[in-house]
């Protein structure tokens, strides 16, 4: 059963040394006996055992932290932990019990690593649904077809069978299980990340002047208006739009009766 636990939450993204696997057979899954073994009594059960036996981070997790850049702008950035440190930023000798801050190797998509108290790190799956029911994953795809992994379905055709979502951004990704892994799940973070530095002159613009988004459309049917601009933008990237203008482009929607 322990096995079959470790294998579960590896395949749900999940590194099996950051979790109790005792407590949670003991909590999700109902001993029937001498030589019956354990049966699960819930899917419900299990995602309780697992978030209540999650243990402390430890180093090789894969977690999320927030860098301010020099216009101010704060991003989320997703590395692993190398190192635990002391609130003066020393070492410890041994393995902390209760350390104070991480150290987070970034990897090329920063020049150096992030340094900061543990109470500002968060766990990079926190920050994704994963979803395997097939309906779900396959639900708007082409010709009433199926999705193939985004990484190796091209040249082997094998389907998707995960579905990572950004649960900010709603943006997603269809993966079969030998892809995915922890470089996907940073992959799609930072995907979302750049995203919002492309955006952040519009973002900007619509902060200091929301009323742009609700511009008049064009006379031209060769060139947007700037109106029509900025709800093609809208529509791509909806987290991004400050509220205001996302208060206003909802109205505007309204009084046009678009559903969409």
């Amino acid at each position: 059963m322990r096995e079959a636990i470790i294998a579960t939450l590896e395949r749900e993204g999940r590194n099996p040394n950051s979790y109790n696997v005792a407590g949670i057979m003991r909590d999700a899954f109902c001993d029937l006996g001498p030589g019956y073994g354990y049966i699960a009594e819930s899917e419900e059960k299990w995602h309780q055992a697992v978030e209540a036996h999650r243990r402390p981070f430890g180093v090789g997790d894969l977690v999320r932290v927030v860098v301010t850049t020099k216009s101010e702008t704060a991003e989320h950035h997703y590395g692993r932990i190398t190192q635990f440190r002391k609130a003066n930023g020393g070492f410890y000798r041994g393995r902390p019990v209760k350390p104070h801050s991480a150290y987070v190797e970034l990897g090329h998509h920063h020049k150096s690593g992030w340094l900061g108290p543990l109470t500002q790190v968060t766990l990079a799956l926190d920050d994704f649904e994963i979803v395997r029911e097939w309906g779900e994953i396959h639900r708007d795809a082409p010709n009433g077809d199926w999705f193939t992994c985004l990484r190796c379905g091209a040249g082997s055709y094998k389907s998707a069978e995960v579905m990572m979502v950004h649960k900010v951004s709603g943006q997603r990704v269809r993966l079969c299980p030998a892809c995915f892994n922890d470089d996907e799940v940073a992959a799609l973070g930072h995907q979302v990340m750049f995203h919002g530095r492309i955006g952040q002159q519009t973002v900007a613009e619509l902060t200091e002047n929301p009323e742009l988004i609700t511009g008049s459309a064009g006379d031209s049917p060769y060139a947007k208006s700037d109106g029509e601009t900025y709800r093609e933008w809208a529509d791509c990237f909806p987290w991004l739009v400050p509220a205001a203008a996302a208060e206003l482009y909802a109205q505007w929607r309204e009084q046009q009766g678009v559903t969409r």
